[in-house]
């Protein structure tokens, strides 16, 4: 058995192997979201993202050489795991800065208050308290960030005798909130949240829109899957960050069909780089093209906005998304649903 047949279930997405799909109940056309093709790739990653990624896979590396290889990170060459969104936990994490600041603020109001009562002419008094608050404000916001990092900091020196613990109840929070895409299987695993299990289907189940989002600043995009044959909308996905430019969106979804399909190099994106060595096409691809294993890690990035990044937000505002053509769409209505289950249950698909 090859090396590439080993690395891979029996089932995996391919685009040019598209099988026959049953017939959804309802139009896949949607009134305000743009439906996305399946298989016609612009091999553009998405701008922003890379951006971002580069950043943090770069921050990553200074904390910790070894990074990718701790449970805590998330994307490989085999599976892209996510958390579904939790208000909750978000509100969580951002507590403790909120209340830093808040004693910051309250302890520049007393200090000031004293001041006034401290002097007995009142215009002293008014002039001490003013500039107290206003000195006061400048400080707070010019080391309130610092004195922020120091204190989780500290909070995370005092918790690690306890990291163990911390790590367990964690891992039970997140148990049935974790969802994955898997290049291994060409399944996708979407968490539907506590006591309920999670949809698990082929990548070719999922079909992908521009979901428009209206906020105060205007409308805004980001990539919605749905799930062809029971309805059920996701919208917080690795792949979901509310972006200006639906352009973007078509590139992340560009780039997600890329790293499912086997028949593709992994995407040359900045949180893949560690483990491109390790999907079969991907490592032939680059020992071909000669790819430095280490671009992103080293990059400058931002020369790279200068440069390269220029010129890759320049294809992706440019390329011509809406001729993109699908290749999943003719398979659909090829087979009945009853007869497409049974394949899947003999591992035929």
């Amino acid at each position: 058995m090859s090396l590439q047949a080993s690395s891979y279930e029996t089932a995996p997405y391919r685009a040019d192997a598209v099988p026959p799909l049953p017939a959804p109940q309802k139009a896949r056309e949607r009134v305000g979201e743009d439906l996305l093709p399946f298989g016609d790739y612009a091999s553009i990653n998405p701008y922003q993202q890379i951006c971002d990624d580069a950043e943090l896979v770069q921050h990553q590396e200074n904390e910790e050489p070894n990074f990718y290889k701790s449970q805590d990170w998330w994307w490989d060459h085999q599976r892209i795991r996510f958390l579904k969104s939790q208000t909750g936990l978000s509100i969580l994490l951002m507590t403790v800065p909120f209340i830093w600041f808040f004693i910051l603020l309250v302890s520049v109001l007393m200090i000031g208050l004293e001041a006034a009562f401290f002097f007995e002419n009142e215009y002293v008094a008014t002039f001490s308290m003013m500039a107290i608050f206003v000195l006061g404000l400048f400080l707070v916001f010019l080391y309130g960030p610092t004195s922020t990092q120091w204190i989780m900091s500290k909070m995370a020196w005092l918790i690690k005798p306890l990291r163990s613990f911390v790590e367990q109840r964690l891992d039970h929070y997140t148990e049935d909130r974790c969802s994955e895409f898997s290049r291994q299987t060409g399944f996708v695993s979407m968490a539907q949240g506590k006591k309920k299990a999670p949809l698990v289907a082929p990548f070719i189940e999922f079909d992908g829109y521009v979901e428009r989002v209206i906020q105060r600043g205007g409308v805004f995009y980001k990539l919605m899957l749905v799930h062809r044959y029971t309805g059920k909308e996701f919208h917080h996905t690795s792949f979901s960050q509310t972006v200006m430019h639906k352009q973007e969106v078509h590139a992340q979804w560009d780039m997600l069909q890329r790293y499912m399909d086997v028949s593709q190099p992994l995407p040359d994106v900045p949180r893949l780089e560690p483990f491109r060595d390790r999907d079969p096409v991907t490592a032939e691809h680059d020992r071909k093209t000669g790819r430095n294993p280490r671009y992103w890690r080293d990059l400058d990035i931002e020369a790279w906005k200068e440069g390269e990044g220029a010129d890759l937000l320049k294809a992706q505002m440019d390329y011509p998304w809406q001729k993109q053509q699908c290749r999943l769409t003719p398979m659909l209505g090829k087979i009945e649903m009853s007869q497409y289950r049974e394949q899947f249950a003999e591992g035929a698909v």
